[in-house]
C-alpha cells in the first residue's frame, strides 16, 4: 500500500511539473503609448507587391498597403484608391521606423 501511495505522489508531482513546464511568456504585442505612438516588437516584413487596378476617376490616388501588428502577428492591410482631401493634396505613405523601444509606426497622411 505504501508503494502505491509513493507512486501516486510521484505521478502527481510529475504532472504538476509538466504543467509548469508548458507555461510560456505571452508573445509580445503592439504598444500604444500615452502620446498615441504605436510600437511593435519586431521588424515588419517587406512590403507586398500590389496591383492597383483601374483608377475610379482621374482625381483618385492609390494608397499603397502596409503592415500592421495585431494579436502578436503582422497583418497586411491592402491598398486602395482614395480621393484627395482637397485639390492638389499629395499622399505621404505611412512607414515603420526602428527605435530603441521597438518599431514605431508613422501613419500615412495627406499634405
Amino acid at each position: 500500500m505504501k508503494r502505491v501511495k509513493t507512486v501516486l505522489v510521484l505521478l502527481s508531482l510529475l504532472g504538476s511539473l509538466s504543467i509548469l513546464g508548458c507555461h510560456t511568456a505571452p508573445p509580445p504585442t503592439v504598444v500604444v503609448t500615452p502620446s498615441g505612438e504605436i510600437l511593435a516588437p519586431a521588424k515588419p516584413p517587406a512590403p507586398r507587391h500590389e496591383v492597383a487596378g483601374v483608377r475610379p476617376n482621374d482625381s483618385f490616388v492609390w494608397i499603397g498597403g502596409y503592415w500592421t501588428y495585431q494579436n502578436s502577428q503582422w497583418i497586411w492591410v491592402p491598398g486602395h484608391w482614395e480621393a484627395p482631401v482637397r485639390t492638389g493634396s499629395a499622399w505621404v505613405p505611412g512607414h515603420w521606423d526602428p527605435s530603441t523601444r521597438g518599431w514605431v509606426w508613422t501613419p500615412g497622411h495627406w499634405e
